[in-house]
This record gives C-alpha cells, sequence and structure tokens, in this order.
C-alpha cells in the first residue's frame, strides 16, 4: 500500500514507458572514404588473385658530374649508370652556370663534350652541378641518332579475402527492441567494421603470396607502400613552407586537381595558414565524401579530414596527395563485398553471418603523388 501522493519515485518502475529514440546513433557510419571514392571512380574486376599493371616514365634528363672538372677539360664522366641518359648530338645545359655543351660521343658514362658550344663562356663544372639534356642538334645529311626509349616496368598487387562475421542468437532475433530488430542493426554495423578493414588495407597494406600453408594467403599493398618518391618528412613542427614544397612534389605529375587525406592535425595546420583560401564544396559534388577544397598554384586540392589517421601517433601527422588518375578498385569477379547468410552449422540455436571481399588496390605511378609524415604540431 502507498500512503502517500503518487510521484515518479513511488510509481512501479517497469509501468514507466521509456522514452527511446527510434534511431540508434552511429559513431562513424563515413569511415572508408579512400575505398568508397575508389569504388566511384573506378572499379574493375580481377581475373585472377594476382593483378598486374604496366608502367613506363619519360626519359630522364639529368645527371651530375662524377667529379668537379675545369673548364678546358673535352671529357666529362657522369654518375654510375646514368651514361645511357646521354646520345651524340645533346645539346646540354649546366644548369648552374648556365653553359651549354654538345655531346659528341658516349662509352658508357663517359661523355665527350664540346664546352662553351653557344653565347656563355666555358667554366669549371662542380660534382654537385645539373647536367640537364635540353634538347638535340643535328648536321645536314646525318645518319640517324642512337634510338633510346623508356623502361617498361611491370607492378603487382593481390586481392585480399577480408572476412567480417557475426551473429544472433533465435531468442535475440525473435525479441522485440527498441531501434527495431538487433540483427538489422548488427548487419549495418558489421558492414562499418569491414569497410574499415578494407579502408586501413588500402592505407597501409603491404603485398605478399604465402604459399606456405595448406592454401594460399595473400595481402594488398596500399598508398603507403606504393608511395616512395615525392615523401616529406615535417621532422615534428610543419611549417606552412614545409607544406608548399610537400605540395608542390605533389603536383609534378598528373592532373591539376588532387585529393588530400590528411589527419586532423594537418587539417588544423591548413586552417591556420589558409583563412579565406579554403572553400567549402557540397557532398554531392564530391562523391558523398565530405570534402573541403583549398586553391594552391600548382592545382587544387580536393581536402578530405581522416579522422581515421588518429588512433596512432604515428598516422595522426601524415597526409596523403593523390592522384584520381592512379586508383582502381580491383576485386576478383563476383567477389566485391558481400553478405553471406546462414552461414552458422547445422545444430546452433541462432544465425550466423558474413561480410566477405576479396579485393586490391592498384596504384598507378606513384610519382603522380606524394606523402607527408612525422608532423607533431604546426607553425607559421
Amino acid at each position: 500500500m502507498i500512503q502517500a501522493i503518487r510521484s515518479t519515485g513511488n510509481v512501479l518502475a517497469v509501468r514507466r514507458v521509456v522514452d527511446m529514440s527510434e534511431k540508434i546513433s552511429v559513431l562513424e557510419p563515413d569511415s572508408a572514404p579512400l575505398t568508397q571514392l575508389t569504388k566511384k571512380m573506378g572499379k574493375k574486376v580481377a581475373i585472377n588473385p594476382d593483378f598486374k599493371w604496366m608502367e613506363e616514365e619519360s626519359l630522364v634528363r639529368t645527371a651530375s658530374p662524377a667529379a668537379t672538372y675545369t673548364a678546358g677539360v673535352t671529357q666529362i664522366s657522369v654518375g654510375s649508370g646514368t651514361g645511357v641518359r646521354f646520345r651524340v648530338g645533346d645539346v646540354v645545359k649546366v644548369v648552374e652556370s648556365g653553359e651549354q655543351m654538345l655531346v659528341t660521343a658516349v662509352a658508357t658514362d663517359l661523355l665527350d663534350v664540346s664546352k662553351g658550344y653557344g653565347t656563355t663562356s666555358s667554366a669549371a663544372i662542380p660534382s654537385a652541378d645539373t647536367l640537364l639534356i635540353i634538347g638535340n642538334s643535328n648536321q645536314e645529311f646525318a645518319t640517324k641518332r642512337a634510338i633510346l626509349g623508356g623502361d617498361q616496368v611491370a607492378k603487382t598487387n593481390y586481392c585480399q579475402i577480408i572476412r567480417t562475421p557475426f551473429g544472433i542468437s533465435r531468442t535475440a532475433d525473435n525479441s522485440e527492441f527498441y531501434g527495431g530488430g538487433d540483427k538489422k542493426h548488427q548487419r549495418m554495423m558489421q558492414l562499418i567494421e569491414h569497410q574499415k578493414d578494407i579502408e586501413r588495407t588500402f592505407w597501409f597494406g603491404e603485398p605478399k603470396e604465402d604459399t606456405t600453408g595448406t592454401h594460399p594467403r595473400r595481402l594488398t599493398g596500399g598508398v603507403d607502400y606504393w608511395t616512395s618518391t615525392n615523401s616529406k618528412d615535417a621532422g615534428g613542427t610543419l611549417t606552412e613552407l614545409e607544406f608548399e614544397e610537400f605540395v608542390r612534389g605533389g603536383f609534378r605529375y598528373g592532373g591539376k586537381t588532387k585529393w588530400l587525406f590528411a589527419a586532423p592535425l594537418i587539417i588544423s595546420a591548413i586552417n591556420f595558414w589558409a583563412g579565406a583560401k579554403l572553400i567549402t564544396s557540397q557532398k554531392d559534388k564530391t562523391y558523398g565524401i565530405a570534402v573541403s577544397q583549398y586553391l594552391t598554384a600548382f592545382g587544387m586540392l580536393n581536402i578530405v579530414n581522416m579522422n581515421n589517421f588518429s588512433e596512432t601517433t604515428t598516422t595522426a601527422g601524415e597526409a596523403f596527395m593523390i592522384d584520381p588518375e592512379q586508383l582502381k578498385y580491383r576485386f576478383l569477379a563476383n567477389s566485391d563485398t558481400k553478405l553471406k547468410t546462414n552461414i552458422q552449422d547445422n545444430s546452433a540455436d541462432g544465425e550466423e553471418d558474413e561480410y566477405i571481399s576479396e579485393v586490391g588496390l592498384e596504384f598507378r605511378n606513384e610519382k603522380k603523388g606524394s606523402m607527408l609524415y612525422g608532423a607533431t604540431s604546426y607553425s607559421a
């Protein structure tokens, strides 16, 4: 018996209706921007678990002297293995002094040259100087020049099998929950986790084919593995000048619009430097990914805030510039992300499902992008 005025404090607790939202708030619904971008911009079926692509670079036109030479020399040795870049008739500029030379003979890494072959007088050539092939000049009725072409290189990556299983008991599946059935909710949450696994693999994986077990196991190489040439170490405090050097390296090759995937620390630095230069873009114009745009003298950067990079102290200071033409999402035929249902043992009192993907990343011409790492703070 209750001998008092009724209040929420003395009414049987189970009689009170729970004020529960019908939707469950998800902490990271958009946690795989790179995977999403590659799927939107270029998907290609792989007919084998290992896939290849060919790359060919333009001819290299620079070399450095193997030693310091005086103004009157007629032979110059260049760095080991770099003599193959030169042919008879090449017009070579010594960048630092402005002197022009004509190559008259080539023997491995030894060049016979006519120095001062222009209006600029012959001068000494320090070993640190740069020799730049600016073109070639040929006599009338001369025979053909030596043939020289770029080398083609085959690159290999693999489709990696990524699996995310989950399950629910029969009792739970037939119970009523706020926010809807738990099986439907778990399918949504585990898909997010599955996408995270693919995303992190596409960023930080290293390629490998392991045939030591009963059956092969393959790993796909990610952006961090493939990016090697344009790599900038901030060394702690990132300055605007260092960021400018990083951007310049990324725009050296490829298109004039790049994607910058950056840790929040790098985003804060850009906000600090950019001011009114930062432009907000609409999500529906950028493949559903929230971006800001930053206009540089080299081209446009579509900036994506990579909160996932904050998970470790190392990646918290990283950013990657990527040319969209570099990326292709590869998946083995009929093995793009799928939901397999009812994979439990026959005797199990419930249901087990699984997301499974056999996917890989094709990353062409790594020189079209760049990497920034080692930032722990920023300044002007």
